[in-house]
């Protein structure tokens, strides 16, 4: 963490050239079915992993969030600055008109 916006990571993004959707469809519904009856891919019984679907989600959760960390320190530093700025100049330069409401 620092006051500067670090780079970010360059990521590699394969797309397959040859993708056959009724194929990806048929799958999907087999491992669903098999889910459904408690089978697991080779026939035997399916026990299902809670925990890791629960970080799954929380991470999927988590990645979708919105990052306001280090945008949020930043604009209440800089404000803090502006206001003790300000106050320095009315205590040093206008001290008599602060003066005259007290």
């Amino acid at each position: 963490m620092g006051l500067f916006k670090q780079p970010e990571y360059r990521r590699f993004n394969l797309k397959p050239r040859y993708w056959d959707p009724e194929a990806e469809a048929r799958k999907e519904r087999e491992k669903r079915i098999r889910t459904e009856l408690g089978l697991d891919e080779n026939g035997n019984e399916y026990i299902p992993d809670v925990r890791a679907s629960l970080q799954r989600e929380y991470n999927k959760q988590r990645s979708n969030r919105p990052k306001t960390g280090l945008g949020y320190a930043t604009r209440l530093f800089l404000i803090l600055i502006v206001i003790l700025m300000v106050a320095f100049y009315l205590v040093t330069y206008k001290l008599d008109l602060i003066m005259k409401f007290f």
